[in-house]
């Protein structure tokens, strides 16, 4: 392997190739700084949108501007977010930009990773499913954003079971992310399916895929085995090159490796996924379509599925494994049930317990049902935002850490219950690598979510070309105008 172009150092073994974090003993002189320039893109899907109360009282920077009491859990990122109020995605479906889009849930959710109507697409290809390709997957195919790195796109995902379509293509709500050919790239939700791709890739593009379940994983499995135990040896003889502070670095990385190797195969086992094939899948409780689970039940808890979905992420990150993933946190149109989540009282600014009682379903009782449990559910899931955030800019490189070299999009496809493709909830979470300007509220009058994403491919990845410069379809006739206001 090229050094000058990459400092990636494989543990390796039967089935096995782990990538290791960053180690200054292994690197070339210099590389550090080029450690550095590595940004990461996470776009970070909210389904069915948010109540009102998501919006700051008042914009500004610094100190003119609070979180709302469902923004509360990121308050500790607060220097590190931009918060933007007056985005519309209506511009890609409306010549009007007008801001109804209906069927919502089956339409808004194919542009938003796009900014075109996928509709347009399949009528133009004379097909049943098609879009154009999505940001991440152009950003996947430019080399000066994801460098040598062995996967070049990742797709995650909470979803337990098969949402309501809409009465459009499934692929345009149970997945944000197209290839080139126009296909649906769907997300991973099984943890140990994510874990083993981590640790048993060195391309993106194997010569042969997989047919089925991987006989060593199974027997890894059945032995209560780890992928540490193939990769001891290799392990071994890295531990001699190394120095004292890198010795310890590398033994806490495997330490936590072992860890998420554990939860994702007990997570896995209890959603009936890759963890019980050939084993029989468990009789899961409740109101479920085909063994997924629509609420937390005896073998599944919605909290730590995100838990294990955020450590997975993290050690994507900061193995290099890749640097671009999305995560939906459900299917739009979602009707799992947060029986699990208190319910909370808001404020314009804070959110506090009590009065009891638990919030519903998601779409019914949430979206169109009591705003107090929409807000909650909301903030439950910006708890979970915050937790990965927290976990990224834990680890450093150089004097920065892995989220300020980040760009992390929390933001759903519609505003809430009025289903209006227009005043979309949205925070940019990171510092992109110190090209963001943090810790504003930016209300505008009304912008499009092309001018956005056009801004972060140019200015903070530095991409053009096919793909880049002609983003998005001009119903509107917008001509594209870069959003100076995100920028330092």
């Amino acid at each position: 392997m090229n050094r000058s172009v990459s400092r990636r150092t494989f543990l390796r073994g039967a089935g096995v190739a782990l990538s290791l974090p960053w180690l200054e003993s292994l690197a070339p002189r210099g590389a550090w700084a080029q450690a550095g320039g590595r940004i990461r893109y996470l776009p970070i899907f909210l389904p069915n949108g948010s109540a009102e109360i998501w919006k700051p009282p008042t914009s500004g920077v610094g100190a003119a501007w609070q979180l709302s009491g469902v923004l509360e859990p990121l308050a500790a990122f607060k220097s590190k977010m931009i918060v933007l109020t007056g985005m519309e995605n209506g511009s890609a479906f409306n010549a009007d930009s007008s801001s109804s889009v209906e069927p919502s849930h089956g339409r808004q959710p194919g542009a938003w990773l796009t900014c075109i109507d996928p509709g347009i697409v399949r009528m133009q290809l004379g097909v049943a499913e098609a879009n154009r390709i999505s940001l991440d997957q152009t950003m996947g195919k430019t080399p000066g954003v994801v460098g040598n790195t062995p996967i070049k796109t990742m797709q995650v995902g909470l979803s337990t079971w098969y949402s309501f379509c809409d009465q459009n293509p499934c692929s345009n709500s149970r997945t944000v992310s197209w290839s080139e050919a126009g296909k649906p790239m769907y997300k991973s939700v099984d943890p140990l399916e994510v874990f083993t791709k981590l640790t048993g890739v060195v391309s993106s593009t194997p010569a042969t895929p997989p047919t089925g379940p991987d006989p060593a994983l199974q027997k890894r499995i059945a032995l209560n085995k780890s992928v540490l135990d193939a990769v001891q040896e290799n392990s071994l003889r890295t531990q001699v090159r190394l120095g004292n502070a890198d010795k310890a670095k590398l033994d806490q990385f495997l330490t936590q490796v072992r860890t998420i190797e554990k939860q994702a195969t007990t997570m896995s086992i209890g959603m009936g996924g890759l963890a019980c094939s050939p084993i029989a899948k468990p009789n899961m409780p409740g109101p479920v379509l085909p063994d997924k689970a629509k609420q937390n039940s005896a073998t599944y808890n919605k909290g730590t599925h995100a838990d294990v979905m955020n450590d997975l992420i993290v050690m994507a990150f900061q193995c290099d494994a890749t640097r671009v993933i999305t995560y939906m946190m459900e299917d739009e149109r979602s009707e799992f049930s947060y029986g699990h989540v208190p319910l909370r009282t808001f404020t314009a600014t804070t959110s506090s317990m009590g009065g009891g009682g638990v919030c519903g379903e998601y779409h019914n009782n949430g979206q169109h049902g009591d705003q107090m449990q929409f807000a909650t559910i909301s903030h439950w899931h910006a708890g979970k935002v915050a937790a990965l955030c927290a976990k990224l800019d834990a680890i450093k490189e150089g004097d920065k850490s892995i989220l300020d070299n980040s760009v992390v999009w929390f933001s759903g496809p519609m505003h809430g219950s009025n289903h209006s493709c227009s005043q979309i909830p949205m925070t940019l979470i990171g510092g992109g690598g110190g090209k963001l300007k943090g810790d504003q509220h930016i209300v505008f009058a009304k912008r499009w979510l092309r001018d956005m994403h056009m801004t972060i491919m140019k200015d903070v990845f530095g991409m053009s070309g096919p793909g880049v410069d002609d983003f998005g379809i001009q119903r509107a006739n917008l001509p594209y105008m870069q959003m100076k206001e995100i920028l330092v």
